[in-house]
């Protein structure tokens, strides 16, 4: 099971793809009900257009999550503003249904983390467990535990340096 990424900017196919998955991923969102993320449809179609921004801007770097080739997922890496304590934020992470708990996730977060070395957040809401678990998991895995937590405003804040990951 080869996971591999891909920026999604280059190939007009790729952000096609990007865009298609975005609205299964607000599904997922929508059933958390944390009230940040409404039903689809309920305050209109913004989606596009919050997409459309990931592929103009350039401090972000849409990338497609591969299983054998195949789009599977996206991520959203976003450059931190200056004055942020971070080089790097993951502001989006999905890998579609079928996909999950089979170690995907989990390779395509280390091939991220790799591949922008620097100083990283990643959050999410602490009413998504799945989501913390999984990430706690993750980075505490990549990170051989040095990672700093917090909670704000009802997310979980996982800070690391991917600098420190330990050569396998």
């Amino acid at each position: 099971m080869p996971v591999s990424l891909r920026d999604a900017k280059r190939a007009p196919e790729d952000r096609e793809w990007v865009r298609r998955a975005y609205r299964e991923y607000l599904e997922d969102l929508s059933r958390l009900e944390t009230g940040v993320f409404p039903v689809l449809g309920e305050f209109g179609e913004r989606g596009p257009d919050l997409v459309a921004h990931w592929f103009t801007s350039e401090r972000a770097c849409p990338l497609l999550v591969l299983k054998s080739g195949r789009p599977v997922g996206f991520a959203l890496v976003v450059g931190a503003p200056v004055g942020i304590s971070a080089d790097f934020r993951l502001t989006e992470f999905f890998i579609q249904r079928p996909h999950r708990r089979l170690g995907v996730g989990r390779e395509a977060a280390q091939l991220i983390f790799s591949r922008f070395t620097g100083r990283w957040e990643v959050s999410e809401y602490s009413s998504n467990v799945d989501a913390v678990k999984f990430w706690r998991r993750v980075i505490g895995n990549y990170t051989d535990g040095r990672y700093v937590e917090r909670m704000l405003d009802g997310e979980v804040h996982q800070r690391f340096n991917s600098a420190v990951r330990a050569a396998p």
